[in-house]
């Protein structure tokens, strides 16, 4: 079943696969991983820095807690299918599809 935070298996129109694999690895889903990372940190600091600046000098530390917590939870849910087709636009950069990527 596919639901709305699932990247399809492959390109409707020129077949291309999503999840690309080299031969000696098969840890294609790692860099979508590290990317995703990336973008919940830094939306989380941006956030904290942001909540702090417009609370300060009594900052709600409970709510910042809470919704901190909230945050780390949704924010790699929700930037998941945007990640995937991101590492997949730089790994075409440094390694140009292959007749493989397109095999059935």
């Amino acid at each position: 079943m596919r639901t709305w935070f699932t990247v399809r298996e492959r390109c409707e129109v020129c077949g291309l696969r999503f999840e690309r694999s080299h031969e000696e690895t098969h840890d294609y889903w790692l860099g979508a991983y590290t990317l995703n990372f990336i973008v919940t940190e830094v939306a989380f600091g941006v956030a904290l820095l942001i909540a702090l600046l417009v609370t300060w000098p009594d900052p709600p530390w409970r709510v910042l807690l809470y919704g901190g917590a909230a945050l780390m939870i949704v924010t790699p849910i929700v930037c998941y299918p945007a990640s995937k087709c991101l590492w997949l636009a730089i790994d075409l950069i440094f390694r140009p599809p292959q007749p493989e990527d397109f095999a059935a």
